[in-house]
């Protein structure tokens, strides 16, 4: 269902009733604005900064209008509540309050803008954008998705059917929103449908997925895991030599949120295989 603000339906009406079309708002009624968010979500890293949009149209100012931010049921709670020229802290909602939340925009030129520092997972979903004047208001809707990199995949593969095939398993923990899961044999891309999702209580997400594989087709299997190209976490096996596994991170420290002991066993599990692997050979 398409939401339709009462700015947005003034809108329809002027222009159905004008004898001219084409009239622009203030044609209308120059106490009528309508508010202008973001149809695209706003995404934003857990710990960083975002900035929803939100600005009047036409770019009237709202130095004396009373601006909210607040998310859904939380009309009386908001985000942040400005209010006769001022920021009403003692209305906001405890988790926002002090530096979390602030207007950023000019309110002069109409931008309401709002600033959410330091991102929680509990911040992510649907804000609605409020302005009120003496004669008039309207809202707006914008969308934060909040990103959370997960641990690096654990692999790993049971022992040859009778045909010579093993299964590969692949799961990585601690992801938001859900991230994407690839599998490649060498080089090659190997397209797989074999995905299952669970959302923790936490509201992280854990991904897996098998793959039916012949140790001859490639010396490595590849399982690669991310929200983007750019924060992708890979990790290999070689099913024929059945003690080995490397883990690639291609995440930049300031995006890398696996929790310290998932990382520490994934490291030490991935030396201790690797030193396996080179006392069996010399032997």
């Amino acid at each position: 269902m398409t939401f339709l603000s009462p700015g947005m339906l003034m809108i329809w009406l002027c222009l159905i009733t004008s004898p001219v079309q084409g009239h622009v708002v203030s044609d209308c009624d120059p106490a009528v604005f309508i508010l202008l968010g973001s149809e695209a979500s706003v995404p934003g890293w857990v710990g960083s900064s975002v900035t929803l949009p939100c600005r009047l149209s036409p770019a009237i100012s709202a130095v004396s209008f009373e601006v909210r931010w607040y998310q859904p049921n939380g009309f009386d709670h908001p985000v942040l509540l400005y209010k006769d020229q001022h920021i009403q802290q003692q209305a906001a909602d405890p988790r926002y309050t002090g530096t979390r939340a602030s207007l950023v925009g000019n309110l002069e030129n109409g931008n309401v803008s709002l600033k959410l520092e330091n991102l929680t997972l509990a911040d992510r979903g649907e804000y609605m954008c409020y302005v009120e004047s003496d004669v008039w208001y309207d809202m707006a809707k914008v969308n934060v998705t909040v990103k959370v990199v997960g641990d690096i995949p654990v692999m790993s593969f049971s022992d040859a059917d009778e045909s010579g095939q093993v299964t590969v398993t692949c799961v990585s923990d601690g992801w938001s929103p859900e991230p994407s899961l690839y599998w490649a044999l060498g080089n090659v891309h190997v397209p797989s449908r074999n995905h299952l999702f669970i959302t923790g209580d936490d509201g992280l997400v854990r991904v897996s997925s098998w793959l039916l594989v012949s140790p001859s087709e490639s010396e490595w299997v590849s399982c690669s895991v991310g929200l983007s190209d750019q924060d992708r976490r890979e990790s290999r096996i070689a099913p024929h030599s059945h003690n080995y596994m490397q883990a690639i991170n291609n995440v930049p420290p300031y995006h890398h949120r696996c929790r310290p002991l998932s990382c520490a066993l994934i490291a030490s599990w991935t030396i201790l295989l690797f030193n396996l692997d080179s006392f069996l050979i010399l032997l």
